[in-house]
């Protein structure tokens, strides 16, 4: 018997929607908080709910058995849709814009300049990121967390990607341009109506302006490697070389990978770094038993990837970092054919919305899940790790997610080394759900020299 054939004969109920919201159902309330809002209703509806979003129904999923079968098992069912297209405004068909054979062909070809033994300048790079910046934190002047955090995750991408140095001034520039741009990505996915790109309405001329911004700024190194430049050993001569059996890419195929990488790998890691940031100074007990922790293993050097697996608290604060604060904290999907989740049906052509916030902070997975406790993933904890998800599951997690670690540990002892973080501010620091998942305003910090 066929599976849809099953579905029929099982004669499911449909998806409870969740009451209220008038005529435009929760579009408000989604537009308003889409980190809380389904988190929220999950919590309420054992984990499954259907939302209102005008005329549109989209099924949340707010539970790990659930999650997998949609990333997972039953991938092939539930392909990106609506949500990653439209990141294709600004990187085109790049890795987290496509689907399908075009989308197979890009992550291999892409996949070997991600293996472990390519970690090593990435440790290079984020170390002489976090040096240059922390040198400039010597006066006791207050600095913002989420400034500093950009100045160093845009540092590391320029080496790691294209081998240059990106100015501070034209650091901040890109920073600015993205995270405008990526809000406006996020209005654009909510909206009832979808203007196309050539109507200037103020989401168009945001997206077109940080498109041209990343094009030409890509462009011109891309062009001098193109035109016989040397190669250094970075992200782009790799992806330009490819595998042996790999055709030569377009130079627009390039450059729309190359806006991918730079706007995924800066602001997710930038991200995720002013979080931790924010915890180091807050928990002075945590910051203490790191440096407790690196100080035999490292002697005062930066972390080496194989050094590692010495420092298993620095990992667990890492992961609790990204548990609470998931910079990444929904994730879409389509049903590409009427399927069954959680008991109830799925129509075809659904949007499926994993709420990763939801899992992270459902209290029947964590104890105490609004509180920072980075043990919880040591020792027999560590059996927690099968309910985090900060890079997604399956066939589309995220392509640099050791990369992404890497970058974190080693900025985080960098700094703990060095550096004690006070805060400025007692109040708690609320959440926005942008396109990641950032505090509601600057965190104000002073650094204190370590002696």
């Amino acid at each position: 018997m066929t599976r849809a054939r099953a579905l029929a004969d099982a004669a499911l109920p449909d998806l409870p929607v969740l009451p209220g919201g008038g005529v435009l159902g929760h579009l408000r309330a989604m537009a308003a908080a889409p980190h809380s809002f389904p988190a929220t209703a999950l919590q309420a509806h054992d984990g499954i709910v259907a939302l209102r979003l005008g005329p549109r129904r989209i099924a949340a999923i707010g539970r790990p058995d659930l999650a997998r079968e949609v990333l997972v098992t039953r991938a092939d069912r539930y392909p990106r849709g609506r949500i990653n297209r439209n990141l294709g405004a600004v990187i085109g068909d790049g890795l987290l814009a496509t689907e399908g054979d075009l989308w197979r062909a890009r992550r291999r070809r892409m996949q070997p300049s991600f293996r472990a033994d390519r970690l090593g300048p990435v440790a290079a790079a984020t170390e002489a990121a976090v040096a240059a910046t922390t040198r400039r934190w010597t006066d006791g002047a207050p600095i913002d967390a989420g400034r500093e955090a950009q100045r160093i995750a845009m540092r590391v991408i320029g080496r790691v990607l294209l081998s240059i140095d990106i100015a501070d001034g034209q650091g901040g520039a890109f920073a600015d341009a993205v995270q405008a741009c990526l809000a406006q990505l996020m209005r654009r996915n909510w909206s009832l109506v979808r203007w196309p790109l050539w109507v200037p309405v103020p989401v168009n001329r945001a997206v077109n302006a940080t498109r041209r911004t990343l094009e030409e700024f890509l462009g011109i190194e891309l062009d001098r490697r193109l035109a016989g430049a040397p190669q250094p050993d970075d992200l782009l001569a790799a992806l330009i070389r490819g595998r042996p059996e790999d055709p030569p890419l377009p130079r627009a195929a390039l450059l729309n990978e190359l806006k991918t990488l730079f706007a995924a790998g800066f602001e997710t890691t930038a991200t995720a770094l002013t979080w931790l940031l924010h915890l180091l100074a807050r928990h002075p007990a945590v910051a203490e038993a790191l440096r407790e922790e690196a100080a035999p293993v490292l002697g005062g050097r930066a972390p080496l990837p194989g050094d590692l697996p010495r420092l298993p608290l620095a990992a667990a604060v890492v992961e609790e970092a990204m548990r609470l604060y998931p910079p990444v904290y929904n994730m879409g999907r389509d049903c590409a054919a009427e399927d069954a989740l959680g008991g109830y049906r799925i129509p075809r052509g659904t949007t499926v919305l994993v709420s990763i916030f939801g899992i992270h902070r459902n209290p029947a997975l964590w104890d105490a899940p609004e509180e920072f406790r980075p043990g919880r993933f040591l020792g027999a904890g560590a059996a927690a790790r099968r309910n985090l998800l900060p890079y997604a599951w399956g066939r589309h997690q995220c392509i640099g997610n050791h990369f992404a670690d890497l970058e974190l540990v080693v900025a985080l002892l960098h700094i703990v080394q060095r550096v004690r973080l006070d805060p400025l501010e007692t109040a708690p620091v609320g959440l926005r759900g942008r396109t990641t998942l950032v505090p509601d305003r600057p965190i104000r910090l002073r650094p204190v020299p370590q002696r």
